[in-house]
């Protein structure tokens, strides 16, 4: 009968005590199955999500400009303001929006007064706001003609053209500008100091939207800032009680302590919706007014944690897709299927007790400050059924362990291993079997 040395006993007696385990221990006790997962605790899929129709970011075409408070308007008037026999003089202005046609004007300029008015040699004050360019024409003429009788009727040479209308003031603050140039960083390293971009734009009413801020300011924001956009409208004093109701709850998470005033209201634009809903903007919300604010704001906190046998370490979530638990447990160890697969971590690095790769995962996935859900995945089962893919949430903490049996056939290894090492080393030939 052959005899079999103590260390092969207590391999064999530790391995029937770790086999005979449900291989949940006490990290996965009440832990849940990725079936039992309940609704509140299943986060909202980003896949389904399409981006929006970015001309819904722009404000309606005005096909022609309506005069304002602030305009400055260019006139000729015959014999009165100018010589008939003298040709109106021609200018190109310097200074109007970058990038914008370059319009020629005539006349001397007048600015139209903050009621609405534009004042003209010899004649009482004209309102002009609301009406277009060749209607404030008509209106000069009529005036002049008809009114004062101080042109004859089929003497009128009259031009009016916009020199320079009233600029809103627009401010883009951006949290995603980091370099002039690209840059690669590994997704484990987090920046300690990030300088914020700022720009004011002078915007034409036609032209002041969310979508003409963006594109002046570097394009849609990057996929290190959220997937929305907040803007701070200013709101009358008439609608001061009503002011903070527009903002959309539909989105989750705080509003900027920097946008909170109560003359104002937030609207948070999201740039990706589900298809058939409604989007949960307006178009009175994308056009922006003198001292609006547009605020792209930093992803923070869209991340999610590992522990375990996995390195520890924190790492981005995709912003515009899913990431299930296969995929997270390769990206936070750079191997196709985990430790398994040739890990970074020094965990796995060889040896003969690392043959055996470990597929019990914890998941501890919290919905509040008081409550969690930790749910429990097999890494085999996810390889044949998709529904044990969990979905990661931000903050899920993701803890890889080995099962009982795991365990034990890699300390069956680790001693065997040894053993016959030291047989070997010492010169007395196969020790496990005597």
């Amino acid at each position: 009968m052959p005899y079999h040395s103590p260390s092969l006993r207590f391999c064999i007696m530790l391995a029937m005590v770790l086999c005979g385990s449900a291989g949940c221990n006490s990290l996965t006790k009440n832990a849940l199955r990725p079936c039992e997962i309940p609704i509140e605790a299943i986060p909202e899929s980003r896949s389904r999500r399409v981006p929006i129709d970015h001309r819904h970011l722009g404000a309606p075409i005005e096909h022609e400009h309506r005069v304002m408070a602030g305009d400055v308007l260019g006139v000729y008037i015959a014999d009165i303001v100018g010589k008939r026999d003298e040709l109106p003089q021609v200018s190109y202005p310097s200074f109007r929006t970058k990038n914008a046609p370059i319009e020629p004007f005539v006349g001397l300029p007048f600015k139209v007064e903050s009621d609405g008015t534009l004042h003209l040699p010899y004649v009482d004050a004209i309102h002009v706001e609301g009406l277009t360019i060749p209607d404030v024409r008509e209106a000069i003429i009529h005036t002049y003609v008809a009114d004062k009788k101080l042109i004859k009727p089929g003497r009128d040479n009259v031009a009016v053209s916009l020199i320079t209308p009233k600029y809103h003031r627009i401010y883009v603050v951006r949290q995603d500008t980091r370099y002039n140039v690209p840059g690669l960083q590994a997704p484990d390293q987090f920046e300690i100091s990030r300088r914020w971009s700022g720009t004011t734009l002078y915007l034409e009413p036609k032209e002041a939207s969310v979508l003409t801020s963006l594109m002046m300011t570097g394009g849609l924001p990057g996929i290190d800032a959220m997937n929305e956009i907040w803007v701070m409208k200013g709101v009358p004093e008439e609608n001061l009680e009503t002011a903070c109701l527009p903002i959309i709850e539909k989105l989750e998470g705080p509003a900027p302590i920097m946008l909170s005033k109560e003359d104002s209201k937030l609207v948070r634009i999201p740039l990706h919706h589900t298809l058939g809903e409604a989007l949960p903007f307006s178009k009175d919300d994308v056009v922006l007014g003198n001292g609006d604010v547009v605020f792209l704001p930093r992803r923070d906190g869209d991340t999610f944690m590992t522990g375990g046998m996995l390195p520890a370490g924190r790492f981005p979530l995709p912003r515009d897709r899913d990431l299930e638990i296969l995929e997270a447990i390769a990206i936070s160890t750079g191997a196709n299927f985990g430790p398994a697969g040739g890990s970074r971590s020094p965990n796995f690095k060889g040896g003969g007790g690392g043959l055996i790769p470990p597929t019990d995962v914890v998941i501890v996935r919290r919905i509040s400050e008081t409550e969690q859900y930790k749910i429990c995945v097999d890494l085999k089962k996810c390889l044949d059924d998709p529904t044990q893919r969990v979905r990661i949430a931000p903050g899920d903490l993701i803890v890889l362990k080995f099962k009982g049996k795991e365990l034990a056939g890699n300390l069956a290894l680790n001693l065997f291993n040894l053993n016959f090492t030291l047989s070997r080393v010492l010169g007395n030939g196969p020790a496990i079997v005597q």
